[in-house]
């Protein structure tokens, strides 16, 4: 197969490549990788990520790493299939790239701290950073409601933006369920609540979930 798709079950930025890779309805191959194992220190796979870092594609032998630049290049690449990655009109497409920017420069980083607080520390976690965490979420997460121009981020068909923000409110949703004592689920507002249900109504996203939720 000529296109080979390298990703981490729930990593929010291969989710965003395999909600893209979806979208285009492209075929490709999935490698699954597994950090625990060591496949990211790999040799073999260090010969196409120097960085160690996921996701990754190779595109009949062109590599390309960073989730950002591997949406620009599937819909440049392969525009004439699926669905468009952006918005055809232009101030919509300067939105929902805005959009994907904030998620992947404003959101991520809280939710990470989330991740590492409530999910990886060994411990009791530090109350003090999730409060503070928390409260950034309620402010970014307030103002990506008000910035949903349609059914979706940035009108009425899915786009890019959609598949930068929605691996960060499951992974959200997620530490809400397993830590509920956190009352993380508080920071969502009602809205993105209603386009998460959207988005899950999509006829591809099954295919996407990260295989390890599922057996959880």
């Amino acid at each position: 197969m000529a296109l080979i798709f390298y990703c981490l079950s729930g990593s929010p930025f291969s989710w965003k490549v395999w909600l893209s890779l979806e979208s285009k309805n492209l075929a490709y191959g999935l490698k699954l990788l597994s950090a625990d194992a060591g496949d990211l220190r790999s040799p073999a796979f260090e010969e196409i990520s120097p960085r160690g870092k996921v996701p990754v594609i190779v595109d009949d032998g062109f590599v390309l790493a960073e989730s950002s630049a591997i949406v620009e290049y599937l819909e440049d690449r392969y525009s004439r299939s699926g669905a468009t990655l952006w918005p055809r009109d232009v101030k919509a497409r300067a939105i929902a790239r805005r959009i994907a920017a904030e998620s992947d420069n404003y959101v991520y980083p809280h939710v990470r701290r989330l991740v590492v607080e409530l999910l990886m520390r060994r411990g009791q976690s530090d109350a003090d950073v999730v409060a503070e965490a928390k409260s950034a979420l309620v402010s970014e997460l307030a103002a990506m409601e008000m910035a949903v121009i349609g059914p979706f981020a940035a009108g009425a068909e899915p786009c890019a933006a959609d598949f930068a923000l929605y691996p960060l409110m499951a992974i959200l949703r997620r530490i809400g369920a397993m830590r509920p004592a956190s009352d993380i689920g508080s920071a969502m507002p009602a809205g993105v609540r209603d386009w998460m249900s959207r988005m899950e109504k999509l006829p591809y996203f099954g295919k996407t979930i990260p295989p390890h939720w599922r057996q959880s």
